[in-house]
């Protein structure tokens, strides 16, 4: 990294690209809008998204760019070709590129072609390709790999060091083609305790030797809000009070992630020290931003600007249609998560259940995700628009929240008005409250407060745009 000074490094941040190659459109109908319907992505426009970003990446000129996974829709092959292709333009102008695949990138088998209302499946990639087609992008000779994973060490010079962490867990992905039950694609995280010994030893290391370490990772480290863990668990890296614990006392204080397409800076403290992670925004979706990190390795301190996609060459008014299109698809959202996360939400209440066995005779929850979901939008539908509009966006503290709080939970007491039930209903109805209203406060306190380690000693409140952090 000849070109920079006095300790300084220019970073660009992107993340969940989501690029889908036009080919697999073959042609228009019910089988690609069942898809959408699913999540807020703007697949049709993710290549043009794409060619956009990187052409304001090359007129920036940094010195480094980090991409935090999901580089493509649901890891196809020809969509990887594209992504490598566009980032191999910003290779090309001297920039390095680092990335660490997401969720979708590997193995998947969403992986398809749509053809009115039928689909076929599309070719995907293993682990040894990903390496492979992203080469120098992080997979190359320069880099120390772990043995177990796409993790890796990187010394990009300046004494920075990135440590690019793997947690996917594509290796358990299904596949009705190859004779599972199901097609179905992992989107939670999880580090083997030896990929974990691994990274804390690389991150020893560098830090020993005096140089400052960035960790970046497709999943999150630290919760953006109260409850993320169990709430969100899939967003979330198993275990990651535990391995954020070992790479602060490695020394590591500052972690870029995405998966959850929003624009926050969440922080966590602990007895060895402070994490600061920075989840970076979708550029395929609603708010379709970006960050540019001046890096200064002298005096430990990143400066945090973000950076939104408003038009493309196609659409001047892009950033008001990806908006329009965020609001609008809440509903079909709700379903389309509900039932992609089925299982893991009926475990949860499950549990539940078993733990609170006598107050949840009382209480009637549908059974299907189509119920719940009936049940969610005829009471939450408009505050939870709104509320999410905000997160997605973040800096929701700007904006006094405290009545949208009020319409939230209130339409939290319509639910519980009409799930519990029975010969006790008064009784079961209070401690249902009394237990609900408690966690939902402090759950959308800290959403909608951009609270950070909230009801502690340590409850902070961070610019998630502008910020300057401490590494």
């Amino acid at each position: 990294m000849e070109k920079t000074r006095n300790n300084i490094i220019k970073i660009a941040v992107i993340s969940d690209l989501h690029v889908m190659a036009p080919e697999l459109l073959v042609k228009e109908g019910d089988a690609f809008e069942a898809y959408l319907n699913r999540d807020r992505k703007m697949l049709r426009e993710s290549t043009e998204i794409l060619d956009t970003l990187a052409s304001d990446i090359l007129d920036l000129k940094p010195d480094l760019v980090l991409v935090t996974g999901d580089l493509t829709k649901d890891g196809e092959r020809a969509s990887h070709h594209i992504v490598a292709s566009q980032l191999q333009r910003i290779v090309d102008a001297g920039i390095q590129v680092l990335v660490v695949p997401g969720n979708h990138d590997i193995n998947n088998p969403d992986a398809k072609y749509y053809d009115s209302d039928t689909t076929t499946p599309a070719e995907t990639i293993t682990r040894n390709e990903f390496a492979t087609i992203y080469h120098n992008m992080g997979y190359d000779e320069r880099s120390r790999r772990d043995p177990d994973t796409l993790s890796y060490c990187h010394d990009v010079g300046n004494r920075l060091t990135i440590l690019a962490i793997d947690a996917c867990m594509d290796r358990l992905n299904t596949f009705v083609s190859r004779g599972d039950a199901a097609d179905h694609c992992k989107t939670s995280g999880r580090l083997e305790a030896s990929s974990q010994q691994w990274l804390i030893e690389q991150a020893q290391q560098a830090t020993s030797a005096g140089k400052r370490v960035i960790a970046m990772m497709h999943h999150h480290l630290v919760p953006h809000f109260h409850m993320e863990d169990t709430l969100a668990s899939p967003y979330m890296v198993d275990d990651a009070g535990q391995l954020c614990r070992r790479l602060v006392e490695a020394g590591v204080h500052v972690i870029f992630t995405g998966h959850l397409h929003i624009s926050d800076i969440g922080q966590t403290n602990m007895l060895a020290g402070q994490m600061v992670e920075v989840a970076t925004a979708a550029a395929v979706g609603y708010p379709c931003q970006w960050r540019v990190v001046t890096c200064n390795t002298a005096s430990g301190k990143l400066q945090l600007h973000t950076r939104t996609i408003d038009s493309l060459p196609s659409q001047p008014d892009f950033g008001d249609r990806s908006s329009a299109i965020f609001v609008n698809s809440i509903p079909t959202i709700t379903r389309g998560v509900l039932n992609r996360y089925w299982s893991e939400i009926s475990q949860a209440i499950d549990s539940y259940r078993h733990k609170h066995n006598f107050m949840m005779r009382f209480v009637n929850i549908p059974t299907t995700p189509d119920g719940i979901a009936d049940l969610l939008l005829k009471y939450l539908q408009a505050p939870v628009t709104r509320a999410y509009f905000a997160f997605a966006q973040g800096n929701e503290s700007g904006n006094d929240n405290s009545q949208l709080v009020e319409e939230l939970i209130t339409g939290v007491d319509h639910i519980v008005d009409e799930t519990v039930t029975g010969i006790l209903r008064p009784f079961a109805k209070a401690a249902m409250r009394l237990r609900v209203y408690g966690i939902a406060r402090k759950v959308l306190r800290s959403i909608l407060e951009d609270r950070n380690d909230i009801d502690t000693p340590h409850e902070a409140v961070i610019n998630d745009h502008t910020a300057i952090i401490n590494f």
